[in-house]
This record gives C-alpha cells, structure tokens and sequence, in this order.
C-alpha cells in the first residue's frame, strides 16, 4: 500500500484491490519518503535514471520580466489637479482609444471655462470694432492705419479664444468634471487611480499597451557582455510556465551599462508564445557559451522545481522513494538539465517524478 497519502491514489485504486498487503500494519517511513506496492508500482510506469558526472557547458542564466516594448506602452497621467470622481476601469480592461478612463473634479476646469467666456467677450468685441472701423474707411472717416490696427488687435483677441478652447476641448469636461480618456486601443494593466483621492498634474493614473506584443527584458553582467549580440538565439522558461522552454532573439542591447547593476539590458522576443501570458511574469533568459564544469545531468522531467530550490527523488528500494535537495540546477541547449548534489551511480526517478511529488507534497504539514 501506499505509505503516504497520493491525490492520485484513484490512479491505482483497480490495482490495488483487497488482499493481503491491504490488511498489512501501517509502519512509520522517514519523513520526505514515500512507498507503493507493486501493483502501484506497475500502475504508476515510473522510469529511472542512474547518475553520472559529466563535463558540459553551463549556459548563463539571466533573471528578467515579461514588459510590453515600450512604443507600445501607455502611462496615462493627470492632465489636472483635483479629485479623483470615478475610475472607469479595471486591470486586465480592453479599452479603444479615447474611451473615458477616469473622472477628475477639478477647480481648472471652471478656470479654463471662464477664460473661455473672456476671450470669445474679447474676440467678438475686437470683431465688431473692426467691423465698425472698416465701414468707416469706406465713408472715407478714418484712415487705414486706424483699421489695420484694429485688424491686429482682432487677431489677436481670437487666437486667444482658439487657444483657450482648446484647453477646454482638451479637458474633455463632462459637467463639471475632467475626463482623462485612453489614448489608444490596448489593455489595462495597471490602475493607480483611487477613488477620491486628490491627484497633482501628472501623477500616473493608468497604465495600458498591447499585451500581443510582449517581450523579455533581461539584464546581462558586464562580465558576460561578450556572450550576447542582436539577433543571438537564447531560450527562455517562464515560471508560470514550468517544464516549458521558449525560443527566443535578442533584439535589442542596451547601450549603457547600468552602473549599479554593473549589467546592461537586453530584450528578447519570443518566437513562440503561449496562451496566458502576462506583463510582469518573472523569466530566464539561458545564453550558451558559459563556463565548462562538472555535473549530474538528468533528464529536465527529474529534476522539480520547489520554490526557489530543487529537487530529485531518490531510489531507496525497488518501490521506496525519497526526496533529495540539488542545487544550481540548470537547464542546457539539449533540454536536460545540470545539477549539483548528487553522486555517480545513485539512482533517481525520472519518468513520473511529478507523481512522487505529488504524494510527498499531499503528505507534507500544511
């Protein structure tokens, strides 16, 4: 019988039925291991994989961010100072350029009104002065000078108007609130704006860009800047993709190194996307080239990823398994992986690994 508790314990219920093995006693197991009978055993098909050092070229890993490029970001700010009336979004909204986004009350824009009301008063007092004076030129009781100047003056009183509507057109006033609307289609990734907060002009209210365009942004030590050029092949793994390794190019280095990183950034696009990708994802961009050293390489199906660690399972008995920490696991270009920890000629599971995690994970203290 299984010594642990399995989540996948009705995978093997029709090899497990009644006998003798059924009524043997429960004994005690170290804790981290787990055992199966064999009718479980040959339920489970798991696979094994016997240890050997070898000498292979570790790739660099370099940590980075899911980002949309930035042309294709919007941060959308306050163009007011005021009070924040409504938010019109949430994160993850597909909004068209020029929806409404956020409403602000605000003082400027009854200020920008009542410039508005003075400068169309002035314009169409300068209008009607210039249209006065040129009816006099022609009676012949003024001179020219008189209505040039006054055409000055006209001219100037109405490009004030134009510029003071166009502060109100750009205010986008409903009643008497500011709407700050989207300036192109995309979706929402950030909302910073709280409801009833008071904002300052400029302060960041949304943040939105096209999540089909999505890319890497990775930063490269100084030390390995030689490994790394434009359009070099990299592969990328994605924690919220574990087991799944990406192809990648670099597209673009940056041109500075960044002097508290002592690193210069890089960015990758992925030349296969998957479903459910999102802006902010933590990623790995492995480059080859690295150093040469020595190391247990496993199929990348033995080695699970635990947190910021992991781990093999290692074979005790025929059907006993027990949890065993390695470090610096890497993955390398032929898809297996490299670790530190393990001696030549121990034994671990491979094919099925997921499953004695999964029985020693349903087993582990919550």
């Amino acid at each position: 019988m299984i010594r642990r508790h399995l989540p996948f314990l009705l995978l093997f219920a029709a090899a497990c039925g009644k006998g003798p093995e059924a009524d043997a006693p429960m004994r005690a197991l170290p804790a981290g291991t787990v055992e199966y009978t064999p009718a479980q055993m040959a339920q489970a098909k798991l696979g094994f994989d016997t240890v050997r050092i070898a000498s292979t070229t570790i790739p660099i890993a370099l940590p980075g961010t899911l980002d949309t490029p930035d042309p294709e970001t919007a941060h959308v700010g306050s163009i007011v100072s005021g009070r924040i009336d409504q938010v019109m979004v949430l994160p993850g909204d597909r909004v068209r350029a020029g929806q409404p986004l956020v409403k602000i009350h605000s003082h400027e824009l009854a200020t920008a009104r009542r410039d508005l009301e003075s400068a169309e008063a002035a314009s169409s007092a300068a209008k009607a002065a210039l249209d006065r004076s040129t009816r006099l030129l022609a009676a012949g009781a003024v001179a020219r000078e008189e209505v040039e100047q006054r055409n000055a003056v006209y001219r100037a009183a109405e490009g004030e108007r134009q510029r003071a509507a166009e502060l109100v057109s750009h205010l986008r006033p409903d009643g008497d609130e500011v709407v700050i609307v989207a300036p192109r289609a995309g979706v929402v990734f950030t909302v910073e704006a709280k409801l009833g907060e008071a904002v300052l002009e400029g302060a960041s209210l949304v943040e939105l860009g096209d999540d089909a365009a999505l890319w890497v942004t990775a930063w490269v030590p100084e030390a390995s800047l030689g490994l790394i050029s434009a359009a070099k092949q990299v592969r990328v793994t994605l924690a919220a993709f574990p087991g799944d390794t990406l192809p990648g190019r670099v597209v673009r280095t940056g041109g500075r190194l960044d002097a508290a990183r002592r690193a210069v950034d890089i960015r990758v696009v992925l030349e296969r996307r998957p479903a459910g990708l999102r802006p902010g994802m933590f990623a790995l961009v492995h480059v080859a080239g690295g150093q040469r050293v020595e190391r247990a390489i496993l199929p990348a199906e033995a080695v699970q990823r635990v947190g910021d660690g992991a781990e093999v399972y290692v074979v005790d008995a025929p059907n006993r398994f027990r949890r065993f920490p390695v470090t610096d696991a890497v993955l390398l270009e032929d898809g297996r992986v490299a670790v530190l920890g393990l001696k030549p000629g121990m034994v671990v599971v491979g094919r099925g690994a997921y499953f004695v995690r999964s029985s020693l994970d349903a087993e582990a203290p919550e």
